[in-house]
């Protein structure tokens, strides 16, 4: 088999494949479910609450099997994630390079659980509101969704975790900017209010989305560089 060395390359085979996949087993739109396309597959999915990581695949007796460790058992959507990435690492063996596998399979989740396609159409559609997504792809996490994004547009997205940075990527052609005020400024009004919200100047467009839990306070910011042209 050909062996993939370029990521650019590899991902763009990828995401093909994954579509493709999705046709193939009529799968017409979202949610996505990773359990029922491990079916189709005759993938056998065992949960494991005594596996010390979130997954993983091996061939035994002719038959392939997913594991999948259960310590967040309310947290479906990572199930969902791993049994997706899982089945990309099966379909990926041997034709991208090792040291891509992890990062294939990855993408790999990412496009079955949110088909570019669709996911497009939805986001530019539902103006990029998170929390409507979230109820059309309801396996995928709001972490997911929200990485999705970048691939749309221009975006700055931004997660605060119990009020600490935890992640901050960027699809504008250059190093991510540093946090705006009107971004902290934001991270404090959701924080207050436990509800969305949107603050906007001149320089910056953001927008701010609770995701908490009893013990857990998660805030995903949504930035836009208005002085930013994409053409």
């Amino acid at each position: 088999m050909l062996e993939l060395t370029e990521w650019r390359e590899i991902a763009k085979m990828v995401e093909d494949e994954a579509w493709a996949l999705l046709e193939r087993l009529n799968v017409k739109g979202p949610p996505v479910d990773a359990f029922v396309l491990a079916e189709k597959l005759n993938l056998s999915v065992h949960i494991d609450p005594n596996l010390g990581t979130r997954g993983y695949s091996r061939r035994r007796w002719g038959i392939e099997t997913i594991a999948v460790g259960s310590k967040n058992p309310e947290k479906s959507e990572r199930k969902h994630f791993t049994i997706a990435h899982e089945i990309g690492e099966v379909l990926l063996a041997g034709r991208v390079e090792q040291s891509f596998i992890e990062d294939a399979s990855n993408l790999m989740a990412v496009s079955l659980l949110l088909p570019r396609k669709w996911f497009k159409e939805d986001a530019e559609s539902l103006e990029f509101d998170l929390p409507t997504l979230k109820r059309r792809y309801s396996t995928v996490s709001h972490e997911v969704i929200s990485y999705r994004m970048l691939d749309v547009k221009p975006l700055i997205i931004t997660i605060f975790d119990n009020g600490k940075l935890y992640k901050r990527k960027s699809s504008y052609p250059r190093r991510v900017a540093q946090i705006h005020p009107l971004e902290m400024a934001c991270i404090k009004a959701v924080s207050d209010s436990m509800e969305q919200v949107k603050l906007q100047d001149d320089e910056v467009s953001v927008v701010g989305w609770p995701v908490f839990r009893d013990d857990w306070k998660r805030i995903i910011l949504k930035t836009e560089l208005k002085g930013f042209c994409s053409d």
